[in-house]
C-alpha cells in the first residue's frame, strides 16, 4: 500500500508541475501580449501614405496641397503617437477641400497611416443661353476656376442652376458611364420648354429625349435602333431621331 501511495504522490506533484508550468506559460504569453500591444499604442508614425484616385486624369490637388493642409492644422501624423492619431480629424479637414469628393484613411500594424483621397470631378460643362460658363460633379455642384483637360460633354440653351442640378446630373452620369454613349455624344442642348436633345458626333442628325425622365431607357431603346437600323441605312438618312415616347421612335428623313 505505501507503494502505491508513492506512486500516487509522484504523480500528482507531476500534474501539479504540468499545471504551474502551463499557468507560468500563459501568464508569460498575456504579459508578453500586453506589452507589445501598449509599445505598439505608444510607438510613433513612421510614415504617411496619400493616395489621389484619378490622378492621371486631372491634377486638382497634389500631395504637397494635402501634406500643407495636415501641417497647417497640426495634423501630420508622422512622429506623433499612432493611438492619437485621428483619422476622422484628418478626413474631416481634407474633406474641406473644394475639389475633393471623399477622403478614407486607415492604420496598419507597421506604424503606417494610408490617406486615400478622390477628386470631385466633372462631368458636365455647362454654357448656358444666359452666359453662365462652369463645370458640374457628380452631385451637380458647381466647379469654378477649372483647368480640365479632358473631353466632357457640353450642355448649352435655356439651363438654370436648379435644372442643372435636378435634371443634367442624371443624363450627364449616364453618358459618361456608358463608353459608346460617352464617345458618341458631344452636346446635350436644352429646349426652352425644358425638353432635351443630344447632338452626336457621328451623324447628322439629333436625337431628342423630350422631358429628362425615363433617360436610361430612352438611350436604351436609342442604342437598339443604332445597332438594328442606323448601321444597315446609314448615319445620315435621318435629320432627327425622336424617343419621345416610350412606345415609338419617330424618325425624320433628311431632305
Amino acid at each position: 500500500m505505501s507503494e502505491q501511495n508513492e506512486k500516487k504522490k509522484v504523480s500528482g506533484f507531476r500534474i501539479f508541475l504540468k499545471v504551474m508550468a502551463m499557468l507560468v506559460l500563459m501568464g508569460y504569453i498575456i504579459f508578453s501580449f500586453v506589452k507589445e500591444r501598449t509599445w505598439i499604442n505608444n510607438s510613433p508614425c513612421d510614415d504617411l501614405v496619400i493616395c489621389i484616385k484619378d490622378s492621371d486624369k486631372a491634377n486638382f490637388v497634389s500631395k504637397e496641397d494635402l501634406l500643407a493642409i495636415l501641417d497647417e492644422h497640426h495634423l501630420n501624423p508622422v512622429g506623433k503617437p499612432i493611438e492619437k492619431v485621428s483619422l476622422q480629424a484628418i478626413e474631416k479637414e481634407l474633406r474641406k477641400h473644394q475639389f475633393i469628393l471623399d477622403v478614407r484613411s486607415y492604420k496598419t500594424a507597421s506604424n503606417v497611416v494610408h490617406v486615400n483621397v478622390e477628386q470631385r470631378l466633372p462631368i458636365l460643362r455647362v454654357m448656358s443661353n444666359t452666359g453662365d460658363d462652369y463645370f458640374i460633379d457628380s452631385k451637380g455642384d458647381k466647379m469654378f476656376h477649372v483647368d480640365y483637360p479632358a473631353d466632357v460633354i457640353v450642355a448649352t440653351g435655356s439651363i438654370s442652376q436648379k435644372y442643372a442640378k435636378k435634371c443634367l446630373v442624371g443624363i450627364g452620369k449616364i453618358l459618361q458611364q456608358n463608353s459608346f454613349w460617352n464617345s458618341q455624344i458631344e452636346q446635350i442642348h436644352v429646349l426652352k420648354d425644358g425638353t432635351m436633345e443630344l447632338m452626336p458626333r457621328v451623324g447628322n442628325h439629333s436625337l431628342y429625349l423630350g422631358k429628362p425622365t425615363q433617360l436610361a431607357e430612352k438611350l436604351d431603346k436609342l442604342k437598339i435602333f443604332y445597332d438594328k437600323v442606323l448601321c444597315r441605312i446609314g448615319w445620315n438618312k435621318y435629320s432627327r431621331i425622336s424617343v419621345e415616347y416610350s412606345n415609338q421612335i419617330i424618325c425624320t428623313k433628311t431632305e
